[in-house]
């Protein structure tokens, strides 16, 4: 089945069909879920950085290491001509390196009421050992989440308007119709996000 040359493509990627995409958004916003989709439709290793931040008993990696880390994986997939997804933000640490190399960056933006329950439910499932850490390691527990200056509750709440201010100029600067490259890709509520996907879908499993 051949594809409509009206119909523009979800992603852009390069001009040899590789794609290389950063996943953007605050914590809970879907950016695991997206970027492990996205990794298996288009046959691409997926980089969280959760897990290259945090190592074993909450110890954090350096700017240094991040980087190090993270020019590897640019490096290489340059070389063998390759794709990677890259979903995270960390960029105190990583200056946004990866934006970058991105062909493709997606920011998920949905309504904080949207999302936040999920937050919610998934920390509960990861203190009932139900689904995995968010890096190899780190156990969370109920002090931890719930009463803590380092309450991964806390960052979400405090976090969501901070990533808002981030990333819409940003975004809002690299439209096409404002001169900018289209690289970037907003998307809201969980509506948005399926259709999407959906699109995406579509599209690759008619290549």
């Amino acid at each position: 089945m051949s594809i409509s040359p009206k119909v523009a493509p979800p992603l852009k990627g390069d001009s040899d069909g590789i794609y290389r995409i950063v996943v953007h958004g605050n914590s809970g916003t879907g950016k695991t879920t997206l970027s492990n989709f996205l990794g298996q439709i288009l046959g691409v290793p997926v980089f969280h950085l959760d897990e290259i931040h945090w190592r074993p008993n909450w110890v954090e990696a350096t700017s240094e290491e991040m980087k190090t880390e993270l020019t590897k994986i640019a490096e290489q997939a340059e070389a063998t001509r390759s794709g990677w997804i890259v979903d995270g933000n960390y960029e105190s640490k990583t200056g946004g390196m990866m934006d970058g190399y991105a062909t493709d960056i997606i920011w998920l933006d949905p309504p904080f009421w949207e999302y936040f329950p999920r937050s919610l439910w998934r920390t509960f499932r990861r203190l009932l050992g139900l689904d995995k850490p968010c890096a190899p390691g780190c156990q969370e527990t109920f002090k931890e989440c719930f009463f803590s200056s380092n309450s991964i509750i806390l960052w979400v709440i405090t976090n969501h308007r901070k990533a808002r201010r981030r990333y819409e100029p940003r975004w809002a600067a690299d439209q096409t119709s404002e001169g900018g490259s289209g690289r970037w890709k907003r998307l809201g509520d969980v509506g948005e996000q399926t259709r999407w996907i959906s699109e995406v879908s579509q599209y690759f499993k008619s290549l």
